[in-house]
């Protein structure tokens, strides 16, 4: 089973970086996926910082298409900013757009793990906005004069209820991210096109669930089949619900959609 398999490239939140991920990563090899995790450019912690939205979307495009020029078929993996940045970076790489024009290879289907999945031309803080939670946003993030942000109580935000020891594993790996990639626009519409999994995460404190109700009614709006399943989790529920996750990436992975 194990080479009929797709390809992960699994695509890391703000504040994040792929050792945030080790584990889940090791979950998915062990079920046999090769898994390809690339560092996002705003999340090398840089104050001020060096880079934004649009360099991470780069970064992973290049990925992405590296393996789906090798023949790859490929499953995006994406959790929280990572679904605005695995978005925009899939455009024209789907297996079915590729096959149109004899080329072999592509993305076969994208899993948000309570993961931004944005209407062109909006953003982060746009949502932010639309739930009524802006006044709300200095109580979990701190913006600094250097535009760069953190969260004020990381542990609420990211890693409330795990154990100690998990949490004592997590906290060195965060780093400051961009104000900016929470202000700049998402281009691309790749959920269209490619069948979707979405993972609602309900104990939330970074990506709140009232966010994540709002972008499923505007997709579910423009005639989109969403795949959904919930979970009693905070943000990180690649770590609370590591097995789990690696059971929706099997879904995904053998999901009817991917051959329509």
């Amino acid at each position: 089973m194990a080479s009929t398999l797709p390809t992960i490239v699994l695509v890391h939140g703000a504040w994040q970086v792929p050792a945030s991920y080790q584990p889940f990563i090791d979950t998915l090899i062990a079920l046999g996926f090769t898994v390809h995790c690339p560092r996002l450019p705003s999340c090398n912690g840089a104050q001020p910082p060096t880079a934004s939205l649009p360099d991470d979307v780069s970064c992973v495009r290049e990925v992405i298409v590296g393996l789906v020029e090798s023949g790859e078929r490929v499953l995006l993996v994406m959790h929280s900013y990572g679904g605005i940045v695995g978005t925009d970076a899939s455009t024209g790489l789907s297996i079915r757009e590729r096959q149109a024009t004899g080329a072999t290879g592509g993305i076969i289907h994208l899993v948000y793990l309570c993961a931004y999945l944005l209407q062109p031309g909006t953003s982060v803080l746009d949502i932010i906005n639309e739930s009524g939670s802006a006044s709300l946003l200095p109580q979990f993030v701190h913006a600094a004069d250097d535009g760069t942000t953190f969260p004020v109580d990381p542990v609420r935000s990211l890693l409330g209820g795990m154990d100690q020891r998990d949490i004592d594993a997590a906290l060195p790996h965060l780093v400051r991210f961009p104000a900016s990639a929470m202000a700049t626009p998402a281009a691309g519409d790749a959920w269209r096109r490619i069948p979707i999994t979405y993972v609602h995460t309900t104990d939330d404190y970074a990506v709140f669930k009232s966010f994540q109700d709002i972008m499923l009614r505007k997709v579910r709006e423009n005639g989109v089949e969403v795949k959904t399943a919930e979970y009693e989790s905070n943000h990180s529920v690649f770590l609370t619900k590591r097995e789990e996750m690696g059971r929706v990436v099997v879904a995904a992975a053998q999901d009817t959609r991917n051959s329509a």
